[in-house]
């Protein structure tokens, strides 16, 4: 699926569309259908019978959950499988809302996952990420987290940054500015890497 078209069902599900408009949402672009049914059929979900429409799938799926796949496929590129940088930013959500789950209520953990994904939008689509984030509709907290680093998932963000990169001294800021362990961030970067991969 193009990243209009998922970028355009994201916008449509953080803004409480009706089922109706969801569903046209996806019956817009063909592979978006075909990737939310093959999802919804995977043996992960356990179905007994198979799902054959669209607004099924959406009913079952829910919102907070389809948040989720269309923001997870706006990292994909042409070929459907993450770009690096998509990948990069895949590992940066799931860490953020790993560690999160000390700190974070659940729906705050939503925001540091959508926070870590999104980091790095521009460069998925090529853009400036002011431009990349009106695409999309996100609360105004997560934008001005996006755009400036500050703000109660500024240092998660900071932390899984410095997670990449071989700079001792972003890392050790990042690490003192948060109460985790080594271990602690150490466990949530190899289960965030991990399920990357099980992503491909």
């Amino acid at each position: 699926p193009s990243h209009a078209s998922a970028a355009y069902l994201f916008g449509k599900l953080r803004s409480d569309a009706e089922v109706e408009e969801i569903e046209l949402a996806i019956k817009k672009d063909a592979a978006l259908g075909y990737n939310l049914l093959r999802l919804i059929n995977s043996a992960g979900l356990g179905l007994r019978t198979k799902i054959t429409s669209i607004r099924q799938a959406v009913m079952l799926l829910g919102n907070e959950r389809l948040q989720r796949w269309a923001a997870l496929l706006m990292t994909a590129g042409v070929d459907g499988k993450p770009t690096l940088a998509g990948n990069m930013a895949v590992v940066r959500a799931k860490m953020m809302e790993l560690l999160g789950a000390k700190t974070l209520t659940p729906e705050e953990q939503e925001e540091a996952f959508l926070i870590g994904l999104f980091s790095l939008l521009d460069r998925m689509l090529g853009t400036d990420l002011q431009q990349a984030l009106k695409q999309i509709s996100l609360d105004r907290e997560v934008t001005q987290s996006l755009l400036e680093p500050t703000g109660k998932y500024a240092g998660l963000l900071a932390l899984s940054v410095a997670c990449e990169s071989d700079d001792d001294a972003a890392f050790q800021a990042a690490f003192s500015s948060l109460g985790f362990s080594l271990r602690q961030i150490n466990m949530a970067h190899m289960e965030a890497l991990a399920w990357s991969d099980a992503l491909q």
